[in-house]
């Protein structure tokens, strides 16, 4: 049996925003496709970090930076890393 995936409402875009109404999500696309690329590929590495300083944040204290690290593992890929 093959599933069936809801088509996008605002495929023209490149948005996947379902709770926007089409005329926001359009001056967002609009906003960001006058971005140059290089602005577009900071912003997504800027993303990037703020995630990966969220993640670690929120790790518990760890007493090695070994220790750290293995958990942060588990936490993305949900099993221990392997030796």
């Amino acid at each position: 049996m093959v599933s069936r995936i809801e088509p996008d409402r605002y495929a023209d875009t490149g948005f996947a925003v379902k709770d926007t109404a089409p005329e926001i999500n359009e001056m967002i696309f609009t906003a960001m496709m006058r971005k140059t690329p290089e602005e577009r590929l900071l912003m997504g590495l800027d993303m990037m970090a703020t995630a990966r300083e969220l993640a670690w944040s929120n790790l518990p204290n760890a007493t090695t930076e070994t220790e750290r690290r293995r958990a942060f593992f588990l936490r993305f890929q949900g099993q221990e890393l392997p030796l």
